[in-house]
């Protein structure tokens, strides 16, 4: 247990700095939000492009489809469990469920999870690590039109609502960094220059501190604002039931797969994104709890991250 806090604590401490160094205002939100658009854009495509140039993908279907399927069959569950429990158990309307099932299935991946798998687990499962994160805007978009037409009634809408939503993460970095990368594996393309690998390697390195600190400075915004029942039943279904249905799936019992199926848990143990927020903002409904889940799920995500590896270490 020692040692996993140690391992956990520099992960706190920069994240932490990030907090301290806006909240204070040595660096702007301005700036921080420039951090953050560079992991997004720059930093992370390159990491995600020449991990996956590199990557035998035809070689690991087998792995790769258990994994997906693992990990996102946990999100849909969690999705319809958090629709039923803010119906049943808090009668919210149809727009504020939406929002809690957001809460409960979208983890935070970019900025912390990416990280938080790599300094946890180590650089060797960077390959489930970035097809979760690079697929996770597409196919979460994808379920979450899915469940609301459906429950609208509007099921003949699907084929073109969901090509809408292919169309609309066609222009994002992330996407297309993980498609050229697939691409350029599957079709054998040449060796990759020695200055495109350095030039890659340097900026994919950026994304460990960059996200780190820009996630502290973020946080900034989310406060404790009220609706804690709720807050609290979104951190639980986010921090315990997704890692855990992830882990049934994906693990021993039924697909099959081991150490992919503890980075598929460790990363839907993350806390709440950031898309719960901006849900809740577009809407203008459920903004208070979207910021308390997502300010108490960060932090008790510490707890759960801890119990996660201690439990794969035993």
């Amino acid at each position: 247990m020692e040692a996993i806090f140690w391992q956990i604590l520099p992960i706190v401490i920069i994240v932490g700095l990030g907090y301290a160094a806006v909240r204070f205002d040595f660096v702007s939100q301005a700036a921080n939000e420039g951090i953050t658009r560079f992991v997004f854009a720059v930093a992370l495509p390159a990491l995600i492009f020449r991990n996956l140039a590199i990557t035998d993908i035809a070689g690991n279907l087998t792995f790769i489809w258990k994994i997906l399927v693992g990990y996102y069959g946990g999100a849909l569950a969690v999705m319809l469990l958090g629709i039923f429990i803010a119906k049943f158990g808090f009668g919210k309307g149809r727009a504020e469920q939406h929002i809690l099932a957001v809460g409960a299935s979208h983890s935070n991946l970019i900025l912390l999870g990416v990280p938080a798998v790599l300094i946890l687990m180590g650089n060797r499962y960077v390959t489930p690590l970035l097809l979760i994160v690079g697929l996770h805007g597409l196919i979460m978009a994808i379920l979450l039109t899915m469940v609301s037409r459906i429950r609208a009634g509007q099921a003949g809408e699907l084929p073109k609502a969901i090509w809408q939503t292919v169309l609309n993460q066609a222009k994002n970095p992330i996407f297309i960094a993980l498609v050229a990368g697939i691409l350029y594996s599957v079709f054998d393309a040449p060796k990759m220059p020695n200055t495109a690998n350095t030039v890659l390697r340097i900026l994919g390195n950026a994304v460990l501190p960059a996200s780190l600190f820009g996630l502290g400075g973020m946080m900034v915004r989310y406060k404790f604002a009220g609706q804690m029942p709720e807050a609290m039943a979104v951190s639980a279904l986010k921090l315990v039931a997704h890692p855990l249905i992830v882990w049934f799936i994906a693990g021993p019992m039924v697909l099959g797969l081991n150490n992919w199926a503890w980075v598929a848990a460790l990363l839907a143990a993350m806390p709440v994104g950031f898309n719960m927020h901006n849900m809740a903002s577009r809407s203008q409904q459920g903004a208070a709890l979207a910021s308390t889940a997502t300010a108490l799920s960060t932090v008790l995500a510490v707890v759960t991250v801890i119990a996660l590896l201690y439990y794969r270490s035993n």
